[in-house]
Order: C-alpha cells, then sequence, then structure tokens
C-alpha cells in the first residue's frame, strides 16, 4: 500500500469546503446581529463570542487545503531568476520547514488544549464556553497541515503522482 495521498487530500478538500461553509454561516449572523443591533436596537448576547469561534475553526479547518493548492503566503521574488531544479528543493524546504512548525503547534496546542480540558476553563461570558472548543482547533488544524505538508514532500520527490 503507497502513500495515502488521496485520502489527505480528500480530507484538506472537505475541511477547505466546510470551512467556506463555516464562513457563510459566521457572515449570516454577522448580518443578523448588525440588523438587530442597529435596526432594532436589541443586540444579541450570543453573535460576537460565536461568530469569533467560528472563525476560528474555519481558518484551521482551512489551511491544509491551501498548503495543497499552494495558496498560502509566500515571496515569490525569486521564481523568475531559478531553474525548475532549484524551485523544487525551495520548495522542500519551506515545505520541510512548515512541517517542523506544524509538529511544534501540534504538541503545544495539544498540552494548551488538554490543560484547559482537564481544569475546566471556560470564556467567563454569558455564554460561558469551555475554553478547550477554541483551543482544540489548533493542534487539531496544524496536524492536517502536518499530513498535507508531508503529502506534498512526497508528491515532490514521486514519479508516480497518485491523485
Amino acid at each position: 500500500m503507497g502513500f495515502p495521498f488521496k485520502q489527505i487530500d480528500l480530507l484538506s478538500e472537505w475541511l477547505g469546503i466546510a470551512a467556506a461553509w463555516i464562513y457563510f454561516v459566521t457572515g449570516i449572523i454577522i448580518v443578523y446581529e448588525v440588523t438587530a443591533r442597529y435596526v432594532f436596537n436589541a443586540p444579541t448576547i450570543w453573535v460576537q463570542e460565536v461568530s469569533q469561534l467560528f472563525l476560528l475553526w474555519a481558518t484551521f479547518l482551512a489551511i491544509s487545503r491551501a498548503l495543497k493548492h499552494n495558496q498560502h503566503i509566500r515571496i515569490s521574488a525569486f521564481d523568475q531568476m531559478i531553474g525548475d531544479r532549484a524551485k523544487k528543493w525551495m520548495r522542500l524546504f519551506s515545505l520541510v520547514f512548515i512541517a517542523l512548525l506544524c509538529l511544534l503547534a501540534v504538541i503545544y496546542g495539544a498540552q494548551i488544549f488538554w490543560d484547559s480540558f482537564e481544569r475546566g476553563r471556560s470564556t467567563g461570558t454569558m455564554l460561558n464556553i469551555p475554553n478547550w472548543w477554541s483551543e482544540i482547533i489548533i493542534p487539531l488544524g496544524f496536524g492536517l497541515m502536518f499530513l498535507q505538508a508531508v503529502t506534498e514532500m512526497v508528491r515532490l520527490f514521486s514519479t508516480r503522482e497518485s491523485q
């Protein structure tokens, strides 16, 4: 059995689509809040906190898809000056760097999540949402981005891409 290109790519794609829908829903609830606040003078107590949670989740669900499609922020000043082989090695270097940063985020993010989960920390706001709801997406999102980075590294030097 070969490297699971398709499974990791498919997961990144589906989570990217889920993130887009979460952004859409967030836009709707923010429009609702603005309308309730300024038209009906009846602000909500939940929109700000829920929209922040949604935006955080959507962002970290989408990062692996951005990496898969090479849509992350990058510096391309040297792209025109170097050959294809050098571009390949620069891409590998950036993927290794991304993977290492992802591993750090997974390790430390998991520790922070677990600490909040064990201690029962919450936001202390009207909704009193548990902190771990927003913290768990950090190791999950970066974990998936790590898998996508490894996938892209293998794909970069694979003779047969299993897309």
